[in-house]
């Protein structure tokens, strides 16, 4: 497993920090090179649970990246207690509100973890051989 903290989980700079240091620290974790598709899906998916995490909970508070067997788990923590994620297809016309979408869509699983008196982690979790 690896972690990683922001220094400020709560700036928007946060998102791509997070998808340089996942995109670094992909290939210790796995057994193999990842090929490009789950290197493109894991860029997309880390960005996007970032960003829900600095819009709706206040920032990120720390990333964990675990691999076992086939599959890669990724989980962003944050400090809110608010678990009502909204799934719903957004207007043509608004240039935001795809992100759950676009994780529903790319990972097998997906959901919330809530660690009571210590905010909730959004993780999903990727099959390897995507």
């Amino acid at each position: 497993m690896a972690r990683w903290v922001p220094r400020r989980g709560n700036e928007v700079g946060v998102a791509a920090a997070a998808r340089a240091w996942v995109l670094a620290a992909l290939p210790r974790l796995l057994p193999r090179p990842p090929a490009p598709r789950l290197r493109d899906n894991v860029e997309l998916l880390v960005s996007e649970l970032t960003a829900n995490a600095l819009l709706h909970a206040g920032g990120v508070e720390h990333i964990d990246l675990a691999c076992t067997g086939s599959v890669l788990r990724i989980a962003v923590h944050d400090q809110s207690h608010a678990t009502a994620l909204a799934r719903h297809t957004p207007d043509t016309d608004v240039d935001h509100g795809r992100g759950l979408l676009l994780v529903e869509a790319l990972a097998a699983r997906w959901g919330v973890h809530e660690h009571p008196g210590d905010g909730k982690d959004v993780w999903l979790e990727l099959p390897l051989d995507r």
